[in-house]
C-alpha cells in the first residue's frame, strides 16, 4: 500500500474541549493505550498493530460539521481553514465512526460479516447500539481518509487479515471492551495534558512519547498482566483429598464444578486451577462472592494466602468492594468522554477499584459485579472483556435464586464462547442447579445426576462429555439438632437461649432472617457488658461494616498473616472466652469463622447445612485454644428456631419474618422433624434433593403439595424476569449482544437500577449529610477525596416509604443524578452522639417516624411496622 501525504488542516479539528486537544492527536493517544495492554485474543491474525489501529479509528467520527461546530468558540477558527457549518442533521460521532471504518474495511478486503462486527463494537464505545448513521460533507469526508491515513502511516499498518472470523460474538466482545477501556484511558486530561505530549507536531514522534505514557498508566492503574509461572503447588502444605485430587489431574481450562463439605478448602482448590492453567495463559481470577462482607473478608485472605504467599503481592495491586475508599490510582479529574449530555462519571467510575476489580489480573468482589456482564447494562462487555483470559470463580453459587441464577447461566454461556474458565464452588448444590450449569456452559450428554457421589469435582468442557471425579472429605461429623416450637420470631426468648448457652462460657452465633429479628434479639442482650455482644448485618456504614466485619475474622477466625516476605508473621486470633454474636445471612457463607455454639432461625435445608458449617470449624480444645488433630469441644450441636403449632400441624409462616418462600421452609421443616441427628457428609445430599430435587415432589399433604406448586411456578416467573434484562445469547456468526434493546440500563449502580441483579425492593444507597453542606454538594462539583469521605458514612436503608416525606424543606432527601455522587441520595441529617437521626412523616398529616443511625445497631426506621 502507498500511503498519501496527508494535507495540513485536519490538525486542527479537536477531540476534546476543555482543554482543547486535537482530534489527530486522541486518535494516537488511544492506539498508544491499545498497544501497551496485553493485546485481546481476538483472533484471525489480527496483529496488536491493527488492533490499535482499529481503536485509534474510534473517534474519526469527530470529523463531522455537527460535532466540530458545537462550541462558538472554535468555530470561526475552523471555518477559517475550510470546515464550514453544514445543515447535516445532527448524529453521534461514534455512528459516523461506524460507517467510516465499515466502508474502509470492506474497501481493503475484510469480509461483510467482520467489518460489521467491528463497526458494531465502535457504535457501542459509548454505550449506545443504534447504528443510523448519515454521510457527511466533502470537505470532513477528505478529513476523516487524511486521519485514517495519518494512523495507517505511524502505526504501519499495511493490510488487514483475509482470513474469516470463526466466532464473531468473542470476537466483538473482546475488542469492543478493550475498545472503550482504551479510549477512556486516553480521555484522561492528566493523560493527554502530560508535559511530555506538549509542542509536538509530528504523529510519529507525538505516537512515541504517548506510548511511554500509555504503559505508565496501565501500571498506575493496576491494569498489567502478569505472567508468571503457575506455583500450584504451594498453595496449600497439606493438601486435602478434593484439592490433592486437582494437583494430580490434567484439567483443561473450562468449567469446574466442586461441590464439597464447608471447611474442606474449596478456595484454595480453586485457587489451584487457576494456578496450573496460567500455563494456558490465564493470568489471575475475579472471585465472586455473595456479599460484601464475605467479599471483605476474601479479599484479605486472597491477598496474604495466596498473592503473598506466591510473592506476587508487588506485582499487582488487590482491589475489590468498597476499596477504592483508600484507592489513591482513580485520577482527580473526570475522562472527557462522549460529546455534551453524555455522563462522564461513567467513565470515571471504571477507574475506581469496584470496577477495576472486573479489569485488572487479580479482583474480589460480590457476585453481581460478575453478573451485570451478562446483563444489557451499559458498558456491561468491559466486564466480559476484562473477565477474558484470567479465571472466573463464583463461589456459594447454591445460593442464588432463580432470577440470579438465570442470569447467571447466560453469563455462563458467554464465558464458554470468550473460552472464559469458570471455577463454582458449593457445598450444597442440588442436581436441578448443576445441570443448568453444564447446560450453559455447552457440554454434551448427560449431567451426573441426584445420586453422583460427594465429595464431586464435575468438569464441563463445551461441546464434549461432562466427566467426573470423585473425592473423600477430609473429615466426618455428627451434627446434633434441637428444634424449638414457637421460638421463631420470639427475640426475647432467642436472646435468653443464647444466654443459657454461654453461661459457662464459650462462643455463641444467632443467625436471624431479618436484619430488624437481629436487632431485636441484641436489644434483648441488655444485661450482657458490650465486651461480650456484637450485632453483625449489612445496614452498618461502609467503614462501620468494614470494622466490624474485621473484628469478627479478628474474635472468630483461626488468624491471618500479615507482611510481605522476610517480614510475613502470624497473628493468632483474639478469641474471647465467653461472647454472643448476633448476625443475619452476612456469617454463613464464605467467612471462615467458628463458634462453640450455633442458635438459627428456619431457613432452607441448603442454608441450615450450610450455618453448621460455623460450628466447631477449628479444631480447639476446651478452652477454645486451636489444635492439631480432632476437635476436643464433643459433637456439634445447631439450635433451630421453628413456628410453633396449630392443630398439630406447623403454624403458618409469617412472611414478614422471613425472606425465604414458603415451600422451601415447609418442606425443611417436615425433613427435621424428629430428627435428631445428620451424618456428614454422607447426608449432605439427599438432604438436598429432598427439598429441591425430584424426590420432594412426594408430598406428605395436600396443603404442601399445594405450595409446592406454588413455589415452582415461582421459580419459572422469576427466571423470565431476569430474561427481559439478559444479553443475547452468543452467536458464532454474528456480533450482536443486545438484540433490539439499543440502549439498555443506563446504570449499573448506584439507586433505580432497571436491570437488577437481585429481585425484590432494592435497598436504598443513602449519604447522610450536614444539612448546611448540602447546598454545595447539590452542584455536583465534588473532589474525589471529598466523595471518599462521604462514602464512607453511606447506608442501606430499607425502601420503604423511601423518599420519606417531610415537613421541613431543609430535611428533604435530594437524589444526585450527576458527578461523582450519581446515584446516591443525600440525606440531610441531625448529628447525635452515636450517629445521627432523620425525622419525616408518612403521607399528610400522620405521625411523625425517625430514621436513625447508632454505631451500635445500624439504621433502624421508625415507619416500618
Amino acid at each position: 500500500m502507498t500511503f498519501n501525504t496527508p494535507t495540513a488542516d485536519f490538525k486542527c479539528l479537536w477531540a476534546k474541549s476543555n482543554p482543547r486537544h486535537p482530534l489527530w492527536k486522541h486518535m494516537l493517544d488511544a492506539a498508544a493505550v491499545s498497544l501497551a495492554f496485553s493485546p485481546p485474543f481476538i483472533g484471525s491474525g489480527w496483529k496488536p498493530e491493527a488492533t490499535a489501529f482499529l481503536v485509534g479509528l474510534h473517534d474519526v467520527g469527530k470529523a463531522d460539521s455537527c460535532f466540530q461546530h458545537q462550541i462558538p468558540d472554535f468555530s470561526l477558527e475552523l471555518a477559517g481553514v475550510g470546515y464550514k457549518p453544514t445543515n447535516d442533521a445532527r448524529c453521534r460521532h461514534e455512528r459516523i465512526s461506524a460507517r467510516f471504518i465499515k466502508k474502509k474495511l470492506v474497501s481493503d478486503g475484510l469480509d461483510d460479516f467482520t467489518a460489521d462486527a467491528i463497526a458494531r463494537t465502535v457504535v457501542a464505545h459509548h454505550g449506545y447500539w443504534n447504528e443510523t448513521a448519515r454521510d457527511v460533507d466533502s470537505q470532513y469526508e477528505e478529513a476523516q481518509h487524511n486521519l485514517c491515513r495519518m494512523l495507517q502511516r505511524t502505526l504501519l499498518v499495511e493490510t488487514f487479515p483475509k482470513e474469516a472470523v470463526s466466532d464473531l460474538s468473542a470476537f466483538g466482545m473482546r475488542l469492543a471492551g478493550h475498545l472503550v477501556l482504551s479510549d477512556w484511558i486516553a480521555s484522561n486530561e492528566e493523560f493527554f495534558c502530560d508535559a511530555r505530549l506538549k509542542d509536538i507536531d509530528d504523529p510519529e514522534e507525538y505516537f512515541a512519547r504517548a506510548k511511554v505514557l500509555a504503559a505508565e498508566w496501565i501500571d498506575r492503574l493496576g491494569l498489567r498482566r502478569d505472567a508468571d509461572t503457575g506455583r500450584a503447588s504451594n498453595i496449600v502444605e497439606t493438601p486435602r483429598p478434593v484439592q490433592q485430587i486437582l494437583l494430580e489431574k490434567d484439567i483443561p481450562p473450562c468449567l469446574v464444578i466442586i461441590e464439597a463439605p464447608m471447611g474442606e478448602g474449596k478456595t484454595e482448590a480453586a485457587w489451584i486451577l487457576a494456578e496450573k492453567w496460567r500455563e494456558k495463559g490465564y493470568y489471575g481470577m475475579y472471585m465472586a462472592l455473595p456479599t460484601m462482607a464475605t467479599s471483605d473478608s476474601l479479599h484479605a485472605r486472597y491477598k496474604d494466602d495466596y498473592l503473598a504467599k506466591l510473592n506476587r503481592e508487588k506485582d499487582v495491586k488487590l482491589v475489590h468492594g468498597m476499596s477504592w475508599l483508600r484507592d489513591e490510582k482513580e485520577p482527580k479529574t473526570l475522562p472527557q468522554t462522549g460529546e455534551p449530555g453524555d455522563d462522564q462519571p461513567f467513565a470515571a467510575a471504571w477507574f475506581r477499584p469496584t470496577r477495576r476489580a472486573m479489569l485488572a489480573a487479580h479482583g474480589v468482589g460480590t457476585v453481581d459485579q460478575a453478573m451485570l456482564a451478562g446483563m444489557n447494562v451499559k458498558f456491561g462487555f468491559l466486564r466480559l472483556a476484562g473477565l477474558a483470559d484470567r479465571v472466573l470463580v463464583i463461589d456459594e453459587v447454591h445460593a442464588y435464586d432463580a432470577y440470579m441464577s438465570a442470569i447467571i447461566v447466560r453469563l455462563l454461556q458467554w464465558c464458554a464462547c470468550l473460552k472464559i474458565p469458570v471455577v463454582l464452588l458449593s457445598a450444597t448444590l442440588s442436581a436441578r442447579q448443576r445441570a443448568e450449569m453444564i447446560g450453559a456452559y455447552g457440554a454434551t450428554g448427560d449431567d451426573p445426576g441426584p445420586n453422583a457421589s460427594y465429595p464431586l469435582v464435575t468438569v464441563v468442557e463445551p461441546d464434549k462429555e461432562v466427566w467426573t471425579f470423585s473425592a473423600d472429605a477430609s473429615s466426618n461429623r455428627t451434627l446434633k439438632i434441637e428444634t424449638y416450637a414457637g421460638l421463631l420470631g420470639d427475640a426475647k426468648k432467642t436472646a435468653a437461649k443464647a444466654i443459657e448457652l454461654v453461661k459457662d462460657g464459650g462462643c455463641c452465633c444467632v443467625i436471624l432472617n431479618t436484619v430488624k429479628q437481629a436487632q431485636a434479639v441484641y436489644r434483648g442482650l441488655k444485661k450482657l457488658p458490650v465486651s461480650e455482644k456484637l450485632l453483625f448485618h449489612s445496614r452498618f456504614s461502609a467503614s462501620d461494616r468494614e470494622e466490624i466485619t474485621k473484628k469478627v475474622l479478628d474474635l472468630f477466625g483461626k488468624g491471618h498473616w500479615e507482611g510481605e516476605r522476610d517480614k510475613r508473621r502470624f497473628v493468632p486470633p483474639n478469641r474471647p472466652k465467653k461472647y454472643i454474636l448476633v448476625a443475619t445471612q452476612v456469617v454463613e457463607q464464605s467467612l471462615d469463622v467458628d463458634f462453640d455454639h450455633m442458635i438459627s432461625e428456619l431457613a432452607p435445608i441448603d442454608l441450615i447445612l450450610q450455618r453448621s458449617g460455623r460450628i466447631k470449624r477449628h479444631s480447639r480444645d476446651e478452652k477454645g485454644n486451636l489444635i492439631d488433630g480432632p476437635d476436643r469441644r464433643g459433637e456439634p450441636i445447631l439450635h433451630v428456631l421453628a413456628p410453633g403449632t396449630e392443630g398439630g400441624k406447623p403454624a403458618k409462616i409469617d412472611a414478614k419474618r422471613t425472606v425465604y418462600e414458603e415451600y422451601p421452609l415447609l418442606r425443611t421443616l417436615e425433613i427435621l422433624d424428629g430428627k435428631k441427628q445428620v451424618d456428614l457428609p454422607e447426608e449432605f445430599r439427599p438432604l438436598i434433593e429432598a427439598v429441591y430435587g425430584k424426590s420432594s415432589s412426594t408430598c406428605t399433604s395436600d396443603d404442601l403439595e399445594g405450595t409446592r406448586l406454588a413455589w415452582k411456578g415461582f421459580q419459572l416467573d422469576l427466571a423470565a424476569q431476569a430474561g427481559q434484562f439478559l444479553l443475547c445469547e452468543p452467536m458464532a456468526d454474528e456480533f450482536d449482544p443486545v438484540g433490539v434493546d439499543e440502549v439498555g440500563d443506563d446504570s449499573d449502580d448506584g439507586n433505580g437500577w432497571r436491570a437488577r441483579t437481585r429481585l425484590g425492593l432494592e435497598d436504598v444507597f443513602v449519604i447522610p449529610v450536614d444539612p448546611e453542606e448540602l447546598p454545595s454538594l447539590m452542584k455536583g462539583d465534588v473532589g474525589r477525596d471529598k466523595v471518599k469521605e462521604l462514602y464512607q458514612c453511606s447506608v442501606k436503608i430499607p425502601p420503604h416509604y423511601w423518599p420519606p416525606r417531610t415537613n421541613d424543606k431543609k430535611g428533604k432527601p435530594v437524589l444526585m443524578n450527576t458527578g461523582r455522587l450519581r446515584g446516591a441520595w443525600l440525606l440531610p441529617v441531625k448529628k447525635e452522639d452515636c450517629g445521627w437521626s432523620w425525622s419525616g412523616v408518612k403521607e399528610g398529616k400522620s405521625p411523625s417516624y425517625t430514621i436513625r443511625y447508632d454505631r451500635t445497631v445500624g439504621v433502624t426506621h421508625g415507619g416500618d411496622k
